[in-house]
């Protein structure tokens, strides 16, 4: 791509983060307070979720954010942002769904997205839901799928305050070791690692279900050999995301389908901030669940970044399953290992195991299945355990004695070092709400993060506006 290619393709995006400063009228509820916005009414905030999304670190076999809490992160997948955006209003756009996975009034209390990216749906969906053959997909397709798709999922998940993690998700039958899926995972990473590496609240998920030819079996010497051979063909990879986005953290997948978690200890990656993936359903060789995951992550954090079980019976065998069993197999594993991370799979009535009811071949997105109604307590139960804090802000406060340089005439009206007053009367009102809505993305209010910093996260976003707008 040229320097002018890559220029406009900035320009593009720019233009697609004001749409998501539009989005935010909806996101933020459908309040009153007519005229208090220039473009229209900023609601009440009471459907947001709002929680800090600091960034995490690696410590030993946990994952703390800046204050040294310990952070498991519990939430969902959703379908591919591209399909579900294509595929609406027989599913609901990617924007639409994850406003409703984090939407404690209608039950969900997500605290990340997973979001999968499909290489056939980065070429093209076309009804066709088969795996691409590796190396197929452009980069012309890859910058075009970021820019309408990719990028507007993850802003959504800032907007919601939730974490975003960013799966490049192959799987099924392609060998990790075919010399053209090589190309194309350089490919990838190269184009999103440093399109997100500023942002705290993305995770990176480095390729969804390692599958090699001679994978052996669990606890085998194959097995290893497989590993092994997984580790040499994936760390290049690993280090194109490590150089271009060093600060965000890394889940990384085992053979045979994110099942053999337990050699992640004896084989790590080189890399910082790393976390290992774990894939179950049903599957009864892999019970019980402490044996076969806990046991890793006492050693190295472990990532349960897809499990579930279909209530409806209309999966394979090692998929089926009921509340009973496998739900109460699931519940004891995370209240025994706390400090391991999970996204159900899957918020769809379409993809096994559904969530949702399919009706009439579409979904009205109200009628749950029997793992739907278990993953929503699921995951209240885990709103309040291991939570990340307020953490310490990326940003240093600012010196009382400076002063922003945007706008001029900004005041603080209070003394506590943030800049309430935009407007420079003396005073907090809803035009200071409606200047800082409308500059969030610009140079200068970025420029002045620490002076506008009002929910204390590190950065300067509508979160703040939020969080001014709540005091006015």
């Amino acid at each position: 791509m040229t320097h002018t290619d890559r220029t406009e393709t900035a320009t593009h995006r720019a233009a697609a983060r004001t749409t998501n400063r539009r989005q935010f009228l909806k996101l933020a509820g459908a309040g009153a307070m007519t005229g208090a916005l220039g473009t229209g009414a900023l609601g009440s905030a009471a459907g947001l979720v709002g929680d800090p999304t600091p960034a995490l670190h690696r410590d030993g076999n946990v994952m703390r954010d800046p204050s040294d809490n310990t952070v498991a992160l519990h939430g969902l997948n959703v379908i591919d942002p591209r399909r579900a955006n294509e595929l609406a209003p027989w599913t609901k756009s990617i924007e639409d769904l994850i406003t409703l996975a984090t939407d404690p009034e209608e039950g969900w209390n997500a605290q990340v997205i997973r979001i999968p990216v499909h290489p056939i749906d980065v070429h093209d969906p076309a009804d066709d839901y088969g795996e691409l053959d590796p190396g197929e997909f452009t980069q012309a397709e890859l910058d075009s799928y970021v820019e309408n798709h990719l990028d507007p999922a993850v802003q959504a998940c800032k907007d919601r305050g939730v974490y975003a993690m960013v799966d490049y998700h192959r799987h099924r039958t392609t060998d990790f070791t075919t010399p053209e899926l090589d190309d194309e995972v350089r490919m990838f990473w190269e184009t999103v690692a440093p399109e997100y590496a500023e942002a705290e609240h993305v995770i990176y998920e480095l390729y969804n279900e390692p599958v090699g030819a001679n994978r052996g079996s669990w606890g085998n010497q194959q097995a290893e050999q497989c590993m092994q051979r997984w580790r040499e063909t994936a760390q290049p990879w690993l280090d194109i995301v490590q150089d271009n986005a060093p600060a965000r953290p890394v889940l990384v997948g085992t053979p045979s389908w994110d099942q053999y978690t337990y050699l992640a200890p004896d084989y790590e990656f080189d890399g910082d901030n790393l976390m290992y993936a774990g894939h179950v359903y049903a599957h009864a060789g892999y019970r019980p669940l402490g044996e076969y995951f806990g046991t890793p992550a006492d050693e190295v954090p472990v990532f349960m970044s897809e499990f579930g079980f279909d209530t409806t019976g209309s999966s394979d065998d090692f998929i089926n399953g009921t509340v009973d069993v496998e739900g109460q197999q699931f519940q004891t594993f995370f209240e025994e290992y706390d400090h391991v991370s999970s996204t159900a799979w899957i918020m769809s009535h379409f993809w096994s195991p559904p969530m949702y009811v399919e009706q009439d071949g579409a979904s009205n997105y109200e009628q749950l299945t029997g793992f739907g109604e278990w993953t929503q307590s699921f995951l209240e139960s885990k709103t309040d355990v291991n939570r990340p804090g307020e953490g310490t802000p990326s940003t240093t406060p600012p010196d009382t004695t400076e002063t922003p340089s945007w706008p001029d005439g900004a005041t603080d009206p209070d003394g506590d070092g943030l800049y309430e007053d935009l407007s420079g009367n003396d005073d907090l009102d809803f035009p200071d709400v409606n200047t800082l809505f409308q500059n969030t993305d610009s140079q200068q209010a970025q420029a002045n993060a620490a002076f506008y910093d009002f929910d204390g996260d590190g950065d300067v976003d509508l979160q703040d506006v939020l969080a001014l707008f709540e005091t006015v």
